[in-house]
């Protein structure tokens, strides 16, 4: 005690001195040792901002009024605002006119409509042609077991398939389609004359054996056709010129064959 007593001039500047630098530190710290609370930094706030990107999102197409909140607008998600129905309504309504083009689906349906140019012509619908004969036979037998009336004509070197005859040319349409698969095309008229010259080879009640002797003769370099009407089927060979008609007439004898001169228009 009496060291203070002798010394307590500087004991006090000391204190002083220590006093000053502990203010300068806790300004500088900016630690406030008489506060009664520490503030209160609200962490909250920042964390409800990433609601935010979307608010931008959907304040450009409201095309109405934009807050400055910037964040809790986007609960209006545009479809389920009160305030927005009106805008789906438009884009709801094109979407209904679209299945409008419907009925011009349906317009080909009107198309059997004109059956009115039918005169008393028949038309007919051929759906194929073949070099070889035994294909036009079974490609008949084919369309004759789906209930069409079948007939196979002879042009040239040709056997065409053709079915009909139809009284009117809405009713041949029909068919054409049902059959578009054969590329048809529909020609008006009865089943033509054969052009030439043909020698006619048998005659039988069946495609099936029209079709073997047809393969028969074909085999041996002949031309061979099939006629097919009335439920007979004609296996022919031709069409031959003029100097050919008896050395073929020979050679099919020669094969045992009963042959008849069939001369077309």
């Amino acid at each position: 005690m009496s060291w203070l007593k002798e010394n307590w001039l500087d004991a006090l500047i000391f204190l002083l001195l220590t006093a000053v630098v502990v203010a300068i530190v806790l300004f500088l710290t900016g630690v406030n040792p008489f506060a009664a609370k520490p503030r209160v930094v609200k962490a909250p706030p920042p964390a409800e901002q990433p609601a935010a990107p979307e608010a931008p999102a959907q304040p450009p197409e409201a095309g109405g009024e934009k807050e400055e909140g910037g964040g809790s607008i986007t609960v209006l998600p545009l479809p389920p605002a009160g305030t927005e129905a009106p805008a789906p309504a438009p884009t709801e309504a094109p979407a209904q006119p679209a299945p409008s083009p419907a009925p011009v689906t349906q317009a080909p349906s009107s198309r059997p409509a004109p059956k009115t140019p039918a005169s008393g012509g028949r038309f007919r619908v051929a759906v194929g042609s073949f070099t070889r004969p035994s294909y036009a036979a079974e490609l008949a037998k084919k369309l004759e077991a789906e209930g069409y009336p079948v007939r196979i004509e002879v042009v040239g070197r040709v056997s065409r398939v053709v079915v009909g005859p139809y009284r009117d040319r809405g009713r041949a349409e029909e068919v054409a389609r049902a059959l578009e698969r054969y590329e048809p095309m529909i020609y008006r008229g009865d089943t033509p004359l054969p052009k030439g010259r043909y020698l006619q080879v048998a005659a039988f009640k069946t495609l099936d054996r029209a079709a073997e002797l047809a393969r028969e003769l074909k085999a041996k370099g002949l031309d061979v056709a099939i006629y097919y009407r009335d439920g007979w089927a004609k296996v022919w060979v031709g069409p031959l010129a003029s100097d050919q008609v008896e050395r073929v007439r020979a050679e099919l004898e020669d094969l045992g064959y009963d042959v008849v001169e069939v001369k077309g228009g």
